[in-house]
C-alpha cells in the first residue's frame, strides 16, 4: 500500500529596487562675448525659469515628475536624470501530493521552483520600473529641450545687445517674441 504525502511550501522575497536613468546633451552657446559672461547671461535666464545655482557653474531644477535637470553653464552640458525606488514584497505558496517518493526531495524541488518563480517576478517588476523611468524621462525631455532652447536664445539676444553697445550707439532694437529674432541697428563711430 502506498503512502500519499501532501507537501506545501511558502516562500517570500523582499527586495529594494533602485533604478537610475539619464541622458546628457549639449547646449550650443555662441561665442559672442567672453565665455564667463555668456555663462552669466545663461545663468540669469535659467534663474528666471526656476533653476537654482549649485556648486560651481551648475544650475539645477527638479520637475514635478522627479526628473532632475542640471545645466553646467560654463561647458553647456545638460544632464537629465531620474531615480525611482520600489520595495518589492512577493510571496508564493505551492503544494502538491505525492506517493511512494521521499517527501524531502519533493519539498526541496518544489521550494526551488517557487524561489525561481519569485526571482522571475522580481525581475519583471524591476524591468517595469526601468521602463517607467525611461518613459518619464522621454516625456520630460521635450519640455526641457524647449525651455533650454528658449533660455539659450534669450541669453544670445542679451549678448548681442551688449556686443552692439560696445561697437557704437544702438539706435534701434526690435524683437519678435514668436520667432526670437532680434534686429539691432548700431551707428558706428
Amino acid at each position: 500500500m502506498s503512502r500519499c504525502y501532501r507537501i506545501s511550501v511558502s516562500e517570500s522575497l523582499a527586495r529594494h529596487v533602485h533604478v537610475d536613468d539619464g541622458l546628457q546633451t549639449k547646449l550650443e552657446l555662441l561665442d559672442i562675448l567672453p565665455s564667463e559672461r555668456m555663462a552669466e547671461l545663461l545663468g540669469a535666464r535659467l534663474a528666471e525659469r526656476g533653476y537654482e545655482a549649485k556648486e560651481g557653474s551648475v544650475w539645477e531644477k527638479t520637475l514635478e515628475s522627479g526628473v532632475v535637470v542640471r545645466v553646467d553653464v560654463a561647458t553647456g552640458t545638460v544632464d537629465i536624470s531620474l531615480t525611482e525606488e520600489a520595495a518589492l514584497e512577493l510571496e508564493r505558496k505551492r503544494s502538491t501530493t505525492v506517493a511512494d517518493v521521499d517527501p524531502r526531495t519533493v519539498e526541496e524541488a518544489l521550494r526551488k521552483k517557487v524561489k525561481q518563480q519569485l526571482e522571475e517576478e522580481a525581475d519583471v517588476a524591476t524591468e517595469a520600473l526601468r521602463v517607467e523611468v525611461t518613459r518619464k524621462l522621454e516625456e520630460a525631455l521635450s519640455g526641457v529641450r524647449k525651455e533650454l532652447d528658449d533660455a539659450v536664445n534669450r541669453a544670445t539676444a542679451d549678448a548681442l545687445k551688449e556686443k552692439a553697445k560696445s561697437l557704437g550707439e544702438v539706435t534701434e532694437i526690435t524683437e519678435d517674441a514668436e520667432t526670437g529674432a532680434v534686429t539691432i541697428r548700431v551707428r558706428v563711430g
